[in-house]
Formats: C-alpha cells, structure tokens, sequence
C-alpha cells in the first residue's frame, strides 16, 4: 500500500480504499438479513463519506499539471535554496553596482517566463530582479502538498539566501511586484514584512489583478465540481486540519475570512494596484475587496488604483498604459 501511496498518489489511494470498502459491502450484503447489516451501512456510509471528502481535500492541494516554460537567458541566473527538504526556486538579474530590487511573484500556473518582460523593464532603469519560481512551476521542484503559505516560505528563504549572491549593501529599496496568485502572495507576506532585517528596505506594492479572497475561489471551486452542500463545512473543517498540519507555525486556521483580506494581509507601504476591466479569470471581487480594504483600514492616502481597460488578466507580457503607470508612480515613490 505504502508503495501505491507514492506511486499513484494521495487521491488515487484514498479512491481505492473506497472502492475496497464498497466491494466488501455488497459481499456482507449478500451473506447476511438487511436488519443485521443497518449498523454495518452507516458505518461504511461514514467511511465512504469521509474517503470523499479526503479525495476533494487532497485535489484542493494539486499543482499545475502542465507547465510553461522558464526563463532560458544568460542574463538570469539561477538561486535555489532548501526550504524545509524541498528546493526553491528564483531567478536573479542583477546589475553592476548598488540599486533598486525588484521581488517579483508571477501568477498560477504561469513561470518566471510568463512576467520576465515586465521585470526586464525594471532592469533596464538599472533595477536588480529577483523572480521567484512557485512551486510546481516553470522549472521549481513540486511539493507534497501546495499552498499559498509555501509560496511565502520559499519567497522569505530565497530572500534570505539573495545574500550569497547580492549583498545587502547593493540593495537601496525593495519593491514587490505580484501578479494575480503572486499578489496573493504579495499580500501576506506584506503583513510579516517586520519579521525580516531586508524587510526594513521594503519601499512599496506593485499587485497586478491580484487575488485576494480566497473564501470565493474555495467556494466556486466546490459549486463548480458538483460537491454537496451539505458537506461543505465539513470539506472547510478538514482544509483547516491539514492546513495546520502542513503549517504548524501559522496561526491556526479556523475561518475561511482568515484567508481573505485584510486579515490575509494589507500593505503599509506605497500600494499600487493595476486591474484588468475586464477581468475574465477572477473578476472585479478581488480588487474590489483590497481597495475597499486599504480605505477601511485608513491607508486609502498611500493607495493607487487603475482598472485598464486594454489589460487582459493573463499573457500581457507588454502593455504600454501599464507601463506608464508603473514609471510614474516609481518614480515619484524612489524620491520620497
């Protein structure tokens, strides 16, 4: 069984248990009265029950299956760094001498590729990059299990390690640059940034289409796949069981708002949010949630907000009134 497990994975064994306890019901069934079987029907009732909800559990923590490609330049190099038993992954584009960093966290199942023109921009103003690869994709190793906790794990570690290849010295400011997922990223580890010594140069947010409310996407995902409502707290109940296993240094998550913003994670810093109008992957919801957020939260002066209507959510590697937006709100941000 130990072999199956590894060989065909979480959700395939859990599918064979069930078709195993199944096969040994219509077996009890044909051998004993229907009055004697009730207790033995809810019991394997339950167990299917909970093999069904493992199934659904298990395919919420899947990565990308197919992946794009990643950057292939001599320009960028390589930076891996362990991070507990599981390589991460970025790439780095530096420059001679001391500058600006850019932290840049591209979107799901996309690649340090998919966002390496926007970071190239940058390096042409003389900005030093740092694109890290999620997990499962591009060329970054997978994970047992994916989440979004992850991610900020290896973005801090692979932070942490830039050390060995640009020295704090040649890093003036840094800004974080997310897009969609990446800006979900982006957003939580804005409320940690404190923790970090380079998180005292962290200058300001740049968060393209990004997400921010997980509650929404959790919940289409189990309309969309058919799954009863009347196991839906129970699927939430054990998300949060295996998200505190997979996290036991996360504050428990007991709520599905824990996830969403503001209490995912709201920027203190300079904040600009660039929407596609038109956003045909997660809709105007997310942004209207940060923005909404930023002013509850009294930050509403240090926020920026444009909906483009000529932005499409994914596969914008140029886009010139975005790039005029970004321009200009760097540089009045690098002379503050």
């Amino acid at each position: 069984m130990i072999i199956m497990f590894s060989k065909f994975g979480y959700g395939r064994f859990i599918l064979l248990l069930a078709l195993l306890a199944i096969t040994v019901c219509i077996q009890f069934l044909m051998h004993f009265p229907l009055a004697a079987n009730i207790p033995f029907l809810f019991v394997v009732g339950a167990i299917l029950v909970y093999l069904y909800i493992e199934i659904i559990v298990s395919n919420i923590f899947k990565q990308p299956i197919n992946r794009k490609p990643s950057i292939e330049k001599e320009s960028w190099k390589v930076l891996n760094v362990n991070c507990r038993g599981v390589e991460a992954r970025a790439l780095l584009n530096r420059r001679e001498g001391s500058g600006p960093l850019l932290l840049m966290v591209h979107g799901w199942k996309s690649s340090a590729e998919s966002v390496r023109e926007r970071a190239e921009w940058f390096c042409e103003q003389g900005w030093h990059a740092l694109i890290v690869e999620m997990p499962g994709h591009g060329k970054a190793r997978p994970v047992d299990k994916w989440t979004a906790f992850r991610v900020v794990e290896h973005t801090v570690e692979l932070m942490d390690a830039l050390s060995s290849k640009l020295s704090q010295n040649e890093i003036t400011e840094i800004v974080f640059y997310g897009h969609s997922m990446g800006g979900f990223i982006g957003l939580n580890l804005s409320k940690r940034i404190d923790q970090y010594q380079w998180g005292t140069k962290m200058k300001g947010w740049i968060l393209e289409s990004p997400m921010t409310k997980y509650s929404s996407i959790f919940e289409e995902s189990l309309r969309e796949s058919k799954i009863p409502k009347i196991l839906h707290i129970a699927v939430q109940q054990r998300l949060f069981v295996q998200f505190g296993a997979l996290h036991p240094n996360e504050e428990p998550v007991q709520l599905l708002s824990q996830l969403d913003t503001p209490l995912w994670g709201l920027p203190k810093q300079p904040t600009l949010i660039i929407q596609a109008a038109e956003d045909n992957i997660l809709g105007r919801t997310h942004y209207d949630l940060l923005v909404t957020s930023m002013k509850g939260a009294g930050r509403e002066s240090i926020l920026e907000a444009h909906l483009l209507d000529q932005l499409p959510h994914t596969g914008a590697q140029v886009n010139s009134a975005r790039t005029k937006i970004i321009e200009r709100w760097i540089n009045e941000l690098l002379i503050q």
